[in-house]
């Protein structure tokens, strides 16, 4: 007995052995084709290695062909595998493929877009071969797309043709379904002479799919002369063909016929040029698709020729050939509405019935309904107009082909029509497994924009124009909203910038009221105490030195004294000076002018320099507030000038540089200085500092010029403001 560890060691090394060799196989390069048909997509999309030998059944010259071994046959694709860089063979191959060409096939898998195909990385030829034989095949096999690359053969009824590119598209019919065969012109040269004959055709067999990779029509591809052979040639005329009366193009028959060509007879209710018109005999209706050119009107009495199809799940006779034997009075319209249409139908579509008298499909009927929209032109043509009715219940398209469909343009919406057109049913199923029908929808074509008469014009106030003036009123309602919502808005922020501008600006008076009043108390101060203390000094010093004199001193305690003494009066002049500077000019009663006056005279007493103020005569009357500020800024200007620069002549100018803002301007023929080389607040100097505090405290601008040797020029503006007139 195996233990439980040994057991599950072993059952492992079985499954890596069992996947070795999954893998082994995997890896093969399968040399039957049936052997590559038969791998799985997901197999197939590996890209595994493949080689295969066969003989060439079609070729498209572009690169494509089928070839087939004495198993099976596959699509091989060299243009995709250029495209992808998988091909690394010799182009002139390519070039010369041809049917019956055997072929070595050096590919790798590829699940394709619906069958495995083959992408090669190299060809080789090797000579001519006989063509496998083309094996007849069975309806499940071939519809059901089984048969795709394998050559076949194929019986049926040639029912039409058109040609495409280089080739002709042939639809063909062997009562298990309809297919088309795509044949070459060297295959087929005159295909008209093949419309309703009996054919066989040998070819390969090839499947259309959707995005899925599934099943959707199936085709034959037919390359070589001689592989279409007709079985039953076509009759000698198109109107040789059986008369059949409209109502058995797909009638009940005990025993199934081959598809050939029918022939009916009918008066044209309405006619589309090129496309189809409509006949009917009694009760009976058919549409009779064409591409003839014989001009057709209604009245006319027509015979076709053509084949049985269903066309929206109801019998149509396509393919028609026509010709005019006569004309007869066209059956009146019957007076029916739409709405009771589709309940006949569809009450006999639960009964198993024929509705009685018919369905009316295709029956040219007069019915009143109302015009819902305006007139549209389908596909965006302009000759074709599409106008949307609502009967009852229902809405119905009413659509006209030509015949000057721009009358139907002046129709307004809300009219009240009376309508004439022929019925157009579309179905859908009742049930997906019992595959039963009933009628879904119903739209009517128009013959010409005579069917349609306005019954009772719309009135002018329409619900549409209604719902346009209450959204007009919305619209405008809604933009006195917003308006109103945008000024409170604006209102808001305008008043809360105000007072913040109100509070700066209080809150700036006041602080240069306390600042002047500081200046004033310092200054008083050190007049008071400082200054009369360093005077006591002075008086004390010459005590001393006059005592010492008389006692006989020697020389040095003199020279001593001297120099104490000289050191405090320079000591004096400096903080007289400071006291000058801190002492403000008072502005009451007095403008700008006056007060810039009386502080060039202050500051040129005891000095060399001569201090000249300049003025414009345009000056408007400055805010006390700003003019104090502007004061004080000069002042210091001065200080500074006077005591560092050891000018000649100093000038002090105010005046209007633009609308609003006053400029001041203290200029100096000095020493002059290289601005950012002077000493600055972190050395115990504030003078230009406070400058420029003081302008932006203003909103305004500082600008100074100097060089050495060349003076100094400090220039300021600032805007005229008006400020709280209480504090200033």
């Amino acid at each position: 007995m195996i233990s439980p560890p040994r057991r599950l060691l072993l059952t492992f090394g079985l499954l890596i052995v069992g996947q070795g060799v999954v893998l082994t196989r995997a890896a093969e390069a399968p040399t039957r084709i049936a052997d590559y048909r038969a791998l799985s997509r997901e197999v197939a999309a590996q890209a595994l290695p493949v080689r295969v030998r066969g003989v060439v059944t079609w070729q498209d010259r572009r690169g494509r062909f089928t070839v087939q071994d004495d198993t099976a046959g596959v699509y091989v694709n060299v243009a995709e595998a250029q495209k992808r860089k998988i091909w690394q063979g010799d182009d002139s191959i390519v070039q010369n493929i041809h049917e019956g060409l055997e072929l070595e096939i050096e590919a790798i898998s590829d699940p394709g877009g619906y069958a495995p195909v083959l992408l090669p990385r190299n060809l080789r030829a090797l000579g001519e071969k006989p063509l496998p034989r083309a094996r007849p095949t069975e309806p499940t096999r071939f519809y059901g797309g089984a048969e795709a690359s394998q050559r076949i053969e194929v019986r049926g009824v040639i029912s039409g043709f058109e040609a495409v590119s280089d080739y002709w598209v042939l639809r063909m019919n062997n009562l298990q379904g309809t297919f088309t065969v795509e044949a070459t012109r060297a295959a087929v040269p005159n295909p008209k002479e093949l419309v309703d004959a009996e054919v066989r055709v040998r070819g390969v067999g090839a499947s259309g799919f959707n995005t899925h990779g599934e099943l959707t029509n199936v085709r034959l591809l037919v390359g070589l002369s001689g592989d279409v052979i007709v079985e039953k040639p076509a009759m000698a005329s198109p109107f040789d063909a059986p008369l059949v009366t409209l109502d058995g193009l797909m009638a009940f028959r005990a025993e199934p016929v081959m598809p050939h060509r029918i022939r009916v007879q009918g008066t044209v209710t309405c006619a589309v040029p090129g496309l189809f018109f409509f006949l009917q005999e009694d009760s009976r209706v058919v549409r009779v698709e064409t591409r003839s050119d014989v001009q057709l009107k209604v009245g006319d009495r027509v015979e076709a020729a053509g084949f049985a199809e269903m066309v929206r799940r109801v019998g149509v006779l396509g393919g028609a050939e026509v010709r005019v034997v006569g004309a007869q009075s066209v059956p009146p319209a019957s007076a029916i509405n739409p709405e009771a249409i589709m309940a006949l139908d569809a009450a006999a579509s639960f009964t198993g019935q024929a509705p009685q008298p018919h369905d009316y499909d295709g029956h040219l009927i007069r019915f009143r309904a109302r015009l819902l929209g305006r007139p549209t032109a389908l596909d965006e043509k302009p000759t074709w107009r599409r106008l949307t009715l609502e009967q009852g219940n229902m809405v119905i398209g009413a659509i006209l082909y030509g015949d000057k469909p721009e009358a139907l343009d002046a129709l307004q919406s809300g009219s009240e029509l009376e309508v004439i057109g022929i019925v157009q049913l579309e179905y859908a199923p009742i049930s997906q497994i019992r595959q039963s029908f009933r009628p879904v929808r119903l739209d009517v074509l128009l013959r010409s924009a005579g069917d349609v008469t306005v019954v009772r014009a719309p009135s002018w106030w329409t619900v549409q124009r209604l719902l346009g003036v209450l959204a007009i009123g919305m619209l405008a309602f809604g933009g006195a909203l917003l308006w109103v919502w945008q000024l409170r808005q604006q209102v808001q922020r305008k008043a809360q910038e105000l007072a913040v501008e109100i509070h700066a600006r209080r809150d700036a008076a006041i602080e240069f009221q306390a600042t002047l009043r500081e200046r004033s108390r310092l200054a008083a101060n050190l007049h008071d105490t400082l200054l009369q203390t360093i005077g006591g000094i002075g008086f004390t010093l010459e005590a001393c030195r006059a005592d010492s004199a008389a006692l006989g001193s020697d020389g040095k305690l003199g020279a001593n004294l001297e120099m104490a003494r000289r050191m405090l009066d320079h000591a004096e002049v400096e903080l007289r000076g400071s006291v000058w500077a801190l002492r403000s000019v008072p502005m009451s009663g007095m403008e700008l002018p006056e007060v810039l006056r009386s502080l060039a005279q202050r500051a040129s007493i005891g000095q060399r320099a001569k201090v000249v103020v300049l003025t414009d005569g345009n000056l408007p009357k400055i805010p006390d507030f700003v003019a104090g500020n502007l004061v004080l800024a000069a002042q210091e200007a001065l200080h500074n000038a006077l005591k560092h620069g050891n000018p000649k002549a100093v000038e002090v100018e105010v005046r209007l540089v633009k609308p609003g803002w006053v400029s001041l301007i203290i200029r100096d023929d000095g020493a002059g200085f290289s601005p950012g080389s002077q000493a600055g607040a972190a050395d115990g100097h504030f003078g230009l500092a406070g400058i420029h505090e003081r302008m932006e405290r203003l909103g305004g601008i500082t600008r100074i010029e100097s060089a050495p040797g060349r003076g100094t020029t400090v220039s300021l503006e600032v805007p005229l403001r008006s400020y709280d007139e209480d504090v200033a």
